[in-house]
């Protein structure tokens, strides 16, 4: 006789592993915030880390250097550094086959463009996006907090937003599995 039951349902496992490797803490809380709304597909695990910092070929080599048998490896960092920091990054991501998303020119400036309808901040400099956004939307002690992008950032918004915003609709395609 069996010891299992032939009528007990199977666990279903994912076919994709996506590591999501953000730039620091306040990407990898985003980050979170759209994988708890879009992730709903089963066939895909998505697995976000935040790196340590550090120059744009450092984040390449960490989340190529991360365990885990991922089928996909994207970092997700800012495009506000150097001409040929970037350029040496985007050298080893090709090189490593680790997939680059950029933020131009930092992650505020994309939370800024859903949050004031779809403005484009890409002009603007990245000390210039940060201030703006901790100053009007979420000051720098609240920014590491899930509940507050929760608040913030609504599904309904990012539904509205993502049609207008390039990055947001990489990532919001990312965690749905595409």
């Amino acid at each position: 006789m069996s010891r299992t039951n032939p009528y007990k349902r199977k666990r279903r496992s994912a076919s994709k592993f996506v590591l999501i490797y953000g730039e620091g803490l306040d990407e990898e809380v985003f980050l979170k915030h759209l994988k708890s709304l879009y992730s709903k597909n089963k066939n895909i695990a998505i697995t976000i880390r935040k790196g340590k910092g550090g120059s744009a070929f450092d984040l390449v080599i960490n989340a190529y250097k991360s365990y885990g048998a991922f089928s996909r490896k994207v970092v997700v960092l800012d495009n506000d550094r150097g001409v040929a920091e970037m350029r040496k990054a985007k050298t080893e991501a090709k090189k490593r086959r680790v997939e680059l998303y950029e933020h131009i020119p930092c992650l505020e400036s994309v939370l800024l463009s859903i949050l004031v309808d779809g403005k484009n901040f890409r002009n603007k400099s990245s000390k210039w996006c940060k201030q703006e956004f901790e100053s009007k939307h979420l000051n720098r002690k609240k920014r590491n907090e899930f509940k507050e992008y929760i608040k913030l950032m609504p599904k309904k918004l990012l539904d509205k937003q993502s049609v207008k915003i390039p990055e947001l609709i990489k990532l919001i395609s990312l965690m749905k599995g595409g």
